[in-house]
């Protein structure tokens, strides 16, 4: 008596269907993972740039003599650049010999981002002339 046992070869049409199946989701969440970490660098380097432009501005005025800070706001519109913005500085006198600042940056663009803003106060001693312009 001959018994005959026949084998099968390779894949059967379900299992490469399965494993197309596993590999595709695989593929959908790598690319929905891509997708979220792509926006939330976006928005790290929106955050980024906002607070540089706050930061920058600061150390600008915080570096004019007292008497150059002028009572009063003005706002500056910034459309070049990777970050468009409206930059406002306000001083205002808290008394003869102080006057405070406060500078706000505000996204233009379209974006999740919330207004920053940043304060200092500066001082003048004596009699309210600039030490370095005195006798």
């Amino acid at each position: 008596m001959t018994c005959s046992t026949q084998r099968n070869a390779g894949f059967t049409l379900i299992e490469v269907l399965v494993s197309i199946m596993i590999l595709s989701f695989g593929s959908l969440a790598l690319g929905t993972l891509l997708l979220r970490g792509s926006r939330a660098g976006t928005a790290a380097s929106a955050v980024t740039y906002q607070t540089a432009a706050l930061s920058s501005e600061v150390g600008r005025l915080g570096a004019l003599p007292y008497d150059q800070l002028a009572a009063g706001t003005t706002c500056v519109n910034v459309t070049t650049g990777p970050f468009h913005h409206t930059r406002c500085a306000t001083t205002v006198d808290v008394s003869a010999k102080v006057r405070r600042v406060t500078v706000t940056v505000t996204p233009t663009a379209p974006t999740s981002l919330q207004p920053l803003s940043g304060s200092f106060e500066r001082s003048i001693s004596g009699n309210a002339v600039p030490p370095l312009n005195g006798p």
